[in-house]
């Protein structure tokens, strides 16, 4: 009967054996890869170096699962923004018995965009007052970016 008993209890302790525990913050943070996320980098040595292209994302959420699709959506779409978009601005000032009055208008148009080859190089998660905060950092090789660019491009033609 002992033995019974014995071998639930180890399969319990072996499966959370693999758990990490999701710290909960009072404050809020970001990690300083995310705060100084760079738009491309360089790894390896000497002869041996690669380039990558990179973009990060953020997300918060009282659910884990909408955090974290949401940091990578935004991850997604700061690599589209980079490769497939357009930008539409007005500025429109008016003079009126010597009153001035600004309009600005700003579109940031990003259309479907193909993106692949991208690797999740980071990752950071905490909870703060029933949040989930999640960063993440995507890093892809830069000879594919700079194809997507050219693809992207010879679409718009």
């Amino acid at each position: 009967m002992k033995r019974f008993l014995l071998i639930p209890i180890a399969a319990a302790l072996t499966a959370c054996s693999g758990m990490k525990t999701v710290e909960e913050r009072k404050t809020y943070a970001v990690p300083d890869w995310y705060q100084d996320c760079q738009q491309s980098s360089v790894k390896g040595y000497f002869w041996w170096k690669k380039e990558f292209a990179n973009a990060c994302g953020g997300g918060e959420s009282v659910y884990a699962q909408a955090a974290e699709e949401q940091m990578y959506a935004i991850a997604m779409n700061n690599f589209a923004k980079r490769i497939n978009s357009e930008v539409n601005s007005e500025t429109e000032i008016l003079f009126v018995n010597d009153k001035k009055t600004t309009k600005t208008r700003i579109s940031y148009v990003v259309k479907d965009t193909t993106i692949r080859e991208h690797l999740r190089t980071e990752t950071a998660h905490f909870t703060m007052g029933g949040k989930h905060h999640t960063f993440v950092r995507l890093e892809m090789p830069k000879a594919v970016f700079d194809q997507l660019i050219a693809e992207a491009k010879a679409r718009k033609q």
